[in-house]
């Protein structure tokens, strides 16, 4: 079951241009992906999911980024969401999570690092 009740957080505009310059963050590997991604307050499980899929079409799904992204939003603070898949829709669930979540966690590391540094050099 999912809310249909929302908020269009889009990402920061003065962070974004900054995305397409990371092509040196790309590997066959890890692809780099930009695009939509939805993020809500409950877990979808196929309820909802093809209403989502046809509405969004997202990238992603997940939990995390609701949150940040309301209170960021709120209070007119800069967000852009930076998210590494632990899981797919094919191969989901806690066990995919901690087999993927320390290379997830160095790779989204890695691609955060890139994006501060070429903020930096700006």
């Amino acid at each position: 079951m999912y809310r249909k009740i929302g908020i269009l957080c889009a990402g920061d505009s003065e962070l974004a241009p900054f995305l397409p310059h990371l092509e040196h963050a790309r590997t066959s590997e890890y692809p780099v992906r930009f695009g939509r991604m939805v993020t809500g307050e409950a877990f979808i499980t196929d309820d909802g999911r093809q209403e989502i899929n046809a509405r969004f079409a997202p990238l992603t799904v997940d939990m995390e980024s609701a949150a940040v992204a309301h209170v960021c939003h709120a209070n007119g603070v800069p967000f852009l969401a930076i998210r590494t898949v632990t899981d797919t829709a094919d191969h989901s669930g806690a066990g995919n999570f901690e087999l993927n979540c320390e290379r997830a966690s160095a790779i989204a590391k890695d691609f955060t690092l890139a994006l501060l540094r070429e903020i930096q050099n700006a």
